[in-house]
């Protein structure tokens, strides 16, 4: 045996570079020609790519042109299949096999982010949460988004907007080559969601801090996955465990204050605090052991998941707003008309009531979450055998990847067109193809807060009447960025924004 052994050595170390290149060469050919069998064999008879790059897949055009990317592979129809540095997926661009898989989404097909998600939110973040657990936490959180609540935080939300428009004014007198409202939506959205989550309890300290925090957060999420001082996830990390301790105070504080009689909620934390405490109070009453999500870190653990899913399609939606009611003066002249109705003192507050006269202006937000949805993709890990279709049926480990951009155009006359009126009282298309408007998505995992959403967007276009302004003519003006949520590629510059004469 060490003779033989002896002997390989010997003609391993007679072998010349060219050998070895040989060598390494058809090792090459041959895991290749094992990949591309095994994706033959997983994709069936679905569209795609016919071949697909060696070991990387599609990621080299996903993150130099992303938009380019998904929308292409959408053009391959309803179902196609891709892959991304060895990831096979499959795209679903129909509308009835995109809601199933929402609906479906459970242990067996989990959501998943962005491989830095775990690190820097946890195992134990709402989006990762299933079953039980999971239901028993939004039956929690129901409470938070009632109408009494809403009203609350519709008058705070309003505050922030009118501040943050004055500001804008103010920089625009200044501003020699445009204003980027992107950024400056971004900066309203932060302060807005501080207001409404954490208001009365938090200084001015405490604010710049949880905004350069988050902002660490945000890179670290999208950062290369690669973890030690230093390093941009690194930062998001300690960002990350830096506004759980603040949250955590900020929450014992609620807590105590809640306790005491005749005090009334002022923000969102307030509320969960009077959910808390009474869930609390009826287990202890009946000899239950405490509820689940109640204790103060607890507590701050979700809250920071809040706070980090409110920012970036709130900004999104905000922005592309601005960039629509741009484009479309007419549109927003019917905005403005209505506002001039509903609201004939301009500096008068906003209230519930007075959103719900604004029919128009809640077409215009509609059809802009339509055309516009902030996440134009959801990716779900199929952990076993997965029926799509009645023709395809996906194997364990593959990404399935229901498309909402493409749902939310099926049905719909003219797709592409930005038109309120298909949700006017004639038209009714929210109703004859509500099932196929997936911005917010559907089944266990839909969006809790979207209530809270629809009137931030109607609140600032509302406010936004008050204001004149002008879309600079870049030429990516009107082309689309992905961050991963989709904004205009300019970044939407404004050439100016100043009070309406």
């Amino acid at each position: 045996m060490i003779s033989l052994l002896l002997t390989a050595l010997g003609v391993v170390n007679s072998w010349t570079l060219t050998v070895w290149l040989s060598i390494i060469v058809c090792g090459l050919i041959v895991a290749y020609l094992h990949e591309q069998f095994v994706y033959m064999s997983k994709r069936g008879s679905l569209p795609g790519p016919k071949l697909t790059v060696p070991f990387i897949g599609g990621i080299i055009h996903m993150i130099l042109a992303p938009y380019d990317f998904w929308h292409g592979q959408m053009e391959y129809g309803k179902l196609s299949w891709n892959s991304i540095i060895g990831r096979f997926f499959v795209l679903i661009a129909d509308s009835e096999n995109s809601r199933k898989i929402f609906e479906r989404c459970s242990s067996e097909m989990p959501l998943i982010l962005h491989p830095n998600a775990v690190r820097l939110l946890g195992n134990d973040n709402i989006a990762f949460m299933n079953g039980s657990t999971h239901k028993t936490l939004r039956m929690t959180l129901l409470p938070l988004f009632t109408t009494k609540a809403l009203s609350i935080y519709l008058h705070i939300q309003e505050e922030a907007i009118r501040e943050h428009m004055k500001k804008w004014c103010q920089i625009s007198q200044n501003a020699k080559d445009g204003i980027e409202m992107r950024s400056l939506i971004y900066d309203l959205n932060i302060n807005t969601s501080l207001s409404v989550f954490i208001g009365p309890y938090i200084t001015n300290e405490i604010r710049e801090q949880f905004k350069k925090d988050y902002t660490n957060l945000t890179r670290g999420m999208f950062a290369p996955p690669i973890y030690f001082p230093g390093t941009q996830l690194y930062k998001g990390v300690r960002a990350a465990e830096s506004i759980r301790r603040s949250l955590q105070c900020i929450v014992t504080k609620s807590r105590q204050r809640m306790s005491m009689e005749q005090e009334e909620p002022t923000c969102l934390i307030d509320f969960w605090m009077v959910s808390a405490i009474k869930a609390i109070n009826d287990a202890q009453q009946n000899n239950q052991s405490r509820p689940l999500h109640s204790t103060d870190e607890e507590i701050a653990r979700i809250a920071l998941d809040f706070l980090f899913a409110a920012q970036d399609a709130s900004t999104s939606s905000l922005t592309f707003a601005i960039h629509e009611l741009c484009k479309h003066p007419d549109v927003f002249e019917k905005v403005r008309q209505e506002q001039t109705i509903v609201r004939p003192d301009p500096l008068a507050p906003i209230t519930p009531e007075l959103l719900t006269q604004m029919k128009y202006t809640w077409q215009v937000m509609k059809e802009l979450l339509r055309l516009r949805p902030p996440a134009t993709i959801a990716l779900h890990l199929a952990k076993k055998p997965v029926k799509i279709s009645e023709d395809y049926t996906a194997p364990t480990g593959t990404i399935v990847i229901p498309s909402i951009w493409s749902s939310n155009r099926v049905g719909f006359p003219d797709p592409e067109k930005f038109d309120p009126e298909r949700f006017n009282s004639e038209r009714m298309e929210q109703t004859k193809f509500d099932k196929n408007f997936l911005t917010f998505g559907a089944g266990p995992h839909s969006c809790l807060g979207q209530r809270y959403a629809m009137n931030h967007i109607m609140l600032f276009m509302s406010l936004l009447t008050g204001l004149d302004f002008e879309r600079a003519n870049r030429p990516n003006k009107d082309k689309i960025m992905y961050l991963p949520t989709i904004y205009p590629a300019d970044g939407c510059v404004l050439n100016y924004i100043k009070p309406h004469q």
